[in-house]
């Protein structure tokens, strides 16, 4: 329709490099060994990594959205996305935000592609500061203006320095305002309104779910703000997430999990949740925890809601379910839903896709579950996942995923290669406990999984490598080597068993020593080097903790 004219644009942006397929098969014949060097590199050093090898492939196959029908590059320099893609075009258009802001991948590994759709979304943004969230001019969802604020600043940790928030500051900021504006005008941190989101119907009130999303985005722009020099934004965002945090927990906490609390006589029927136990629950604690936010809701309650969504949405099988609207799930295969009712008071009508069963969804659930401690639960949940897509096909399932699924690259949702599933990545982050701050030159680690002897994939703006941990009674290690690209360092973080003191660190980049000073906030340990340094291509930064 209208809505959708002036999205995309024509031709490919390969045609910018070469005129003729001609010239693209001389020019990897001329650089073929060098290209077969890289993509070995790449390989070879993400799979080097000690986790268990179907968890890496689940990471690194849905990178293949980027390579799919979902996305496109137009010759005048836009990158379109549609949300997945069919046989013969593509499903639901407009580089959707309240589904692309789930998808990290291609930001963790090309973060100028990401930036680009950032400025892209800023480009249609509306005066009065909403982002459509399908582009050009196609409405505005809850979940995705809180979603693009909060890309916001994953793409200026991503970037070396930081020109890109001096661009997009205002922009930001006049999102960030219009969230408040729009669903928070009496600035308490309780939404209220009606709020479209990725399920595709509106809801009322305030929810944990996109509560808790508002939360982290206004911890976002409170960064952001400061880092900019806006001391007056920055005040006004943390006041209301103080008084949002406050009363989230206090009114949306239900003794076992967190809940949605609609608007009292609503103009008309909403998609709400109530008292059901929804997988998104804490999914800002989710989107916090990737951009170093700490803990928006508390710890313990956070671990608790993690604990009844596994009990009360992980199922084993689903023979005897209705899976409604859409079936992508087959009856021996297990799986996460997305929202149920323990307590019986399912209401009507009720939030769509309540029944269903998406990958996308999952990875972030689980991601969580592994960033609150529970590493074996969160293993189940993408085991499950694992599992359903292992290369045997499964049929009799909705038109939506083809009819079929169990393809290992590219998860079912609407259409295959649906992006959301890019969420996987942030699984990698949780399991590597990982810190990232280009612009102030931060690099940190807190593995979750086997932190006694750890090895892991990781990117930064301008390079990636391997992460290496040992850890002994007295002391640890830890072994950067920058496979590709530099990685610029002015502070590193690590994390120290509970209990101990570092007593002597030393960092040795190749055979030279580099001062430094160090203290220790908790078990968080902060080395910060005397002069800032780079760790270049081929380089190898070691780190030797002492502790007592």
């Amino acid at each position: 329709g209208e809505e959708r004219v002036g999205w995309g644009g024509k031709g490919n942006f390969y045609s910018n490099w070469w005129r003729n397929a001609l010239e693209v098969a001389r020019e990897v014949k001329s650089r073929f060994q060098e290209l077969i060097r890289l993509t070995r590199l790449y390989h070879d050093t993400f799979y080097a990594s000690n986790m268990p090898c179907w968890l890496l492939d689940r990471i690194s196959s849905q990178v293949s959205v980027l390579r799919s029908k979902t996305c496109f590059f137009s010759q005048d320099g836009y990158f379109g996305g549609w949300e997945g893609c069919n046989p013969e075009n593509g499903c639901c258009f407009g580089n959707c935000a309240h589904v692309w802001h789930y998808a990290q991948a291609h930001a963790r590994l090309f973060p100028e592609i990401a930036r680009l759709m950032r400025g892209q979304a800023f480009g249609f943004q509306r005066p009065d500061g909403g982002i459509y969230f399908r582009q050009p001019r196609h409405g505005i969802a809850c979940d995705g203006q809180l979603g693009e604020i909060l890309e916001a600043y994953r793409e200026h940790l991503l970037s070396s320095d930081g020109s890109w928030l001096v661009r997009h500051w205002d922009r930001i900021k006049k999102a960030m305002d219009f969230a408040i504006a729009t669903w928070d005008s009496d600035e308490d941190g309780m939404l209220s309104g009606e709020q479209h989101n990725t399920l595709d119907w509106e809801m009322s009130g305030c929810s944990s779910w996109l509560g808790s999303l508002y939360l982290a985005a206004l911890a976002a722009s409170e960064r952001m703000a400061r880092i900019s020099g806006d001391e007056g934004s920055a005040s006004r965002y943390r006041r209301i997430l103080e008084a949002g945090v406050g009363g989230q927990n206090e009114r949306l906490w239900n003794g076992e999990y967190y809940i949605h609390i609609p608007d009292p006589n609503p103009n008309r029927p909403f998609g709400e949740y109530g008292d059901g136990c929804h997988i998104d629950q804490v999914l800002g604690q989710w989107w916090a925890h990737q951009l170093d936010l700490g803990w928006i809701y508390p710890r313990d309650r956070v671990r608790t809601a993690l604990l009844s969504l596994l009990r009360y949405n992980f199922r084993h099988n689903f023979r005897g379910i209705v899976q409604y609207p859409r079936k992508f799930v087959d009856d021996e295969d297990s799986g996460m839903q997305m929202t149920t009712w323990p307590r019986g008071n399912r209401p009507a009508p009720h939030v769509m896709y309540a029944d269903e069963v998406m990958s996308g969804f999952e990875y972030s659930a689980a991601a969580m579950m592994i960033w609150a401690g529970l590493l074996k639960e969160g293993l189940v949940v993408l085991k499950a996942v694992s599992d359903r897509y292992d290369g045997r096909k499964r049929t009799g399932l909705s038109s939506a995923s083809w009819g079929y699924s169990g393809n290992p690259f590219g998860d079912d949702e609407c259409g295959k290669f649906y992006a959301r599933a890019m969420s996987i990545w942030s699984v990698l982050l949780s399991m590597q406990g990982f810190i990232y701050d280009g612009p102030a030159g931060k690099l940190g680690f807190k593995p979750i999984w086997k932190p006694e002897e750890h090895s892991s994939f990781f990117t930064a703006s301008e390079g990636w490598g391997l992460f290496e941990q040992r850890r002994t009674e007295d002391g640890q290690s830890e072994r950067i080597d920058v496979a590709f690209g530099r990685i610029p360092l002015k502070e590193l973080i690590f994390e120290i068993p509970e209990g101990k003191r570092a007593v002597r660190v030393d960092i040795r980049l190749g055979v030279r020593s580099i001062d430094l000073s160090f203290y220790q906030d908790g078990s968080d340990l902060y080395i910060v080097p005397k002069q800032g340094l780079v760790v270049e291509e081929g380089e190898t930064l070691m780190i030797d903790i002492s502790f007592r």
